[in-house]
């Protein structure tokens, strides 16, 4: 898990996939988001309180009132990428973010 930074929802789990060693891919229209927000803005912003988690989709259950969403998965290749909801996939982040290297 990563609570998410000023570096915004991508920023943040390419930190995370990179501790991990990994690399992590998006599903863009799963990503839970106000209805007011931007689906570019919302993945770029720092929104004041969030976490990304990684394991099993029901090892965690989310309590009363938090918003949560299975929306990607890490993978081997590392970087970040996006999967638009038109089947196209862009790459985000193709090197790591921190540069700290796995945990």
């Amino acid at each position: 898990a990563k609570d998410v930074s000023m570096a915004g929802i991508v920023g943040t789990l390419g930190m995370l996939a990179e501790a991990c060693g990994t690399g992590a891919d998006v599903d863009v229209a799963a990503v839970p988001r106000p209805a007011a927000a931007a689906m570019g803005s919302w993945l770029t912003c720092f929104p004041g309180f969030a976490m990304l988690t990684a394991g099993p989709a029901d090892s965690a259950p989310v309590p009363r009132g938090v918003t949560g969403a299975d929306c990607g998965s890490l993978t081997a290749a590392p970087g970040v990428r996006l999967r638009w909801p038109d089947g196209v996939t862009t790459t985000a982040l193709a090197s790591p973010v921190t540069g700290l290297g796995a945990a």
